[in-house]
């Protein structure tokens, strides 16, 4: 076993993205062993939370509105935590946004939807989503219970989606039990979690600038936190001949209407900075930064429909924003 911190990697495809793993560690086989734990542990949390797959759990208890379920552990503690944040934003996070996805067209993963040539261009316009007249929000939600034994019961006619709360949980659980064995890095789409630092400081992070994803907007040193970026420019597709994407505002049933393109925010852990970004995105600029700058521990940079950039917290000295600050003098940012 070598007496010096050596960097292992190693990358696969889940949740419909991306999946790469860092960590550093002295021994190959113990660090290679880790990593493929850990990869097991991201195919086993969406074998269980997908809701494209109807044999998963999630899909089981969706199946079962207006019935009780006796929910796993995870699926249960993943329900609660989805809904205290439903209560913590005042519904602009809600994962009872099932119906209004497939109603939008987003019935299946991503990868399976036929974009098209004219869908990938609405990743670099602002044309209208959906008409909010054209979806229904569905059955009051508020009737949901939780009880002992890990019960749940939805009301009739409401089903779950746990995307926006469930893949920042597992890469941040991922990079924690990476994070036992030395300084580790998950990423997932570009949505990370971070344990340590390597030997040679933080890890250094980039943004993708949502009009223009070969380039990047900012960079952002990190040890111990984790980003996440919601973007409206990314997974978008026709339907019934309009322009729809994957971030449904819970008040109307549709797409949300924002002028904000792309969200990225930084936060402790993961599951936060991903729902503090959806939640800002949707609600647009001016509330979109009030909410925000109300919260603590967290930064944010705001990309807008005209490519204009607002930040939140210390966005600008932590990181480097070009043209905005001095992090290029004091971080070493490849070329």
């Amino acid at each position: 076993m070598s007496s010096e911190l050596r960097e292992f990697f190693r990358e696969f495809r889940a949740m419909g993205t991306d999946v790469a793993f860092w960590l550093w560690h002295k021994d190959e086989q113990r660090a290679e062993r880790a990593l493929a734990y850990a990869e097991r542990f991201f195919h086993q949390t969406e074998a269980r939370l997908s809701r494209f797959r109807p044999s998963t759990e999630l899909s089981r208890l969706n199946r079962q509105a207006g019935r009780p379920f006796n929910a796993s552990p995870m699926l249960y503690e993943l329900v609660k935590s989805a809904l205290d944040w439903r209560t913590r934003t005042v519904g602009i996070f809600d994962p009872t946004i099932l119906n209004a996805l497939i109603g939008a067209g987003y019935d299946r993963s991503f990868d399976q939807i036929a974009v098209g040539a004219d869908a990938q261009i609405l990743a670099h316009t602002d044309r209208q989503p959906l008409p909010a007249e054209s979806q229904s929000r569905g059955p009051d939600a508020d009737g949901i219970r939780l009880g002992p034994g890990r019960q749940i019961h939805l009301p009739a006619g409401v089903g779950l989606d746990l995307g926006g709360i469930a893949k920042g949980w597992t890469i941040q659980q991922a990079a924690y039990r990476l994070g036992a064995l030395g300084p580790a890095l998950v990423d997932a789409g570009g949505d990370v979690a971070c344990v340590g630092s390597p030997p040679d400081g933080p890890w250094t992070v980039s943004v993708a600038d949502p009009l223009s994803p070969a380039q990047d907007i900012a960079y952002l040193p990190l040890s111990n936190r984790a980003v996440a970026t919601s973007s409206r420019a990314r997974r978008r597709w026709i339907h019934d001949g309009q322009s729809a994407h994957h971030l449904i505002d819970p008040r109307t049933g549709a797409p949300a209407q924002t002028n904000i393109l792309s969200a990225t925010v930084v936060a402790p852990h993961l599951p936060d900075a991903e729902i503090h970004a959806k939640t800002a995105l949707i609600l647009g600029e001016q509330a979109g930064l009030a909410y925000l700058n109300r919260l603590s521990d967290i930064s944010a940079l705001l990309v807008l429909a005209d490519g204009s950039q607002r930040t939140s917290g210390s966005f600008k000295e932590d990181g480097y924003v070009p043209h905005t600050s001095n992090f290029g003098e004091r971080f070493r940012i490849p070329a």
